[in-house]
């Protein structure tokens, strides 16, 4: 993401004062872009690097952070003790309809002191913001929703190896997650997505995969859909940052399914073979 700015540090660390919400929101203007664009996904499923390769887009501006470190009207799991969980406070991560509408101004002025004046095209990217569709539906107007879906197998297996338990409930479970927790939440984000997308207006959904083995012709569906100009081929062909490591836009599954053991393997099927199956990922054996 873009270098982070003095605001960005304020607001990211301070993000639960009541006084600097106050603040921002006061001296920030409500931003009223021609296009809201919110990038959707399972952790570990390939959103960060959309939402680089976004960033260097010249007709999109992106948000420099997750859009939940930005504001504090959008809850996040971990608010809640939940790293990388949402399924666990999925009720948390509400918006009260009384309060929504109020909640919606506060954000995008909030939001407005990390993005230039006026953008035209403004894009976003939280995890847990796909439990929120409705709310962007009907708040933001003029929003398209980008959802990429990665192999379960993966996914379970990366959030696994990255999530660090909270302390609240480093008792119950330990450091680490049962592979049970990362493969329920994969299901849970295939599940809500479509229980939402059907009544949405601008709605895409691409795979991880066939995105990193076709970056150049799923970036074009990314940008009719958006109707902005295609993405440079040249910069599809770069270097992205993701997480801290440089790397160009290629399939990791591989990676994750060695790591993967026989017992977790069955134990991802048990918990996500609806998912599974639905996408075409299931294997009744490990991968190798």
């Amino acid at each position: 993401m873009n270098y982070i700015t003095f605001k960005q540090k304020v607001f990211s660390r301070y993000r639960k004062s009541t006084l600097i919400s106050k603040l921002y929101a006061f001296f920030g203007k409500e931003l009223q872009p021609r296009k809201w664009v919110f990038i959707l996904g399972c952790y570990n499923s390939g959103t960060t690097l959309l939402a680089e390769i976004f960033e260097k887009h010249h007709q999109l501006d992106v948000l420099p952070d997750e859009g939940v470190m930005l504001t504090d009207q959008l809850p996040r799991p971990e608010d809640f003790g939940w790293r990388r969980m949402w399924w666990q406070c999925e009720n948390e991560m509400q918006i009260d309809k009384n309060k929504a509408s109020q909640a919606a101004k506060t954000i995008k002025k909030h939001w407005s002191h990390f993005l230039k004046t006026n953008p035209e095209i403004v894009v976003e990217k939280s995890i847990a913001n796909a439990t929120r569709i409705a709310f962007f539906e009907k708040h933001f107007p003029n929003s398209y929703f980008i959802y990429i879906v990665r192999d379960g197998y993966a996914v379970a297996e990366g959030i696994k190896r990255k999530a660090v338990v909270m302390p609240e409930h480093q008792s119950e479970l330990g450091k680490d997650y049962p592979i049970e927790f990362p493969a329920e939440q994969w299901q849970r984000s295939l599940d809500v997505v479509a229980q939402q997308k059907e009544n949405t207006k601008f709605f895409l959904e691409i795979s991880y995969e066939e995105f990193t083995t076709d970056v150049k012709e799923t970036s074009l569906r990314i940008s009719n859909f958006l109707g902005i100009d295609p993405f440079d081929d040249q910069l599809l062909q770069s270097d992205f940052e993701v997480h801290g490591n440089k790397m160009k836009v290629t399939n990791q599954n591989h990676k994750s399914y060695v790591r993967l053991n026989e017992d977790e393997w069955k134990a991802i099927n048990k918990i996500a073979e609806k998912g599974l199956k639905q996408y075409n990922y299931f294997s009744e054996t490990p991968i190798r």
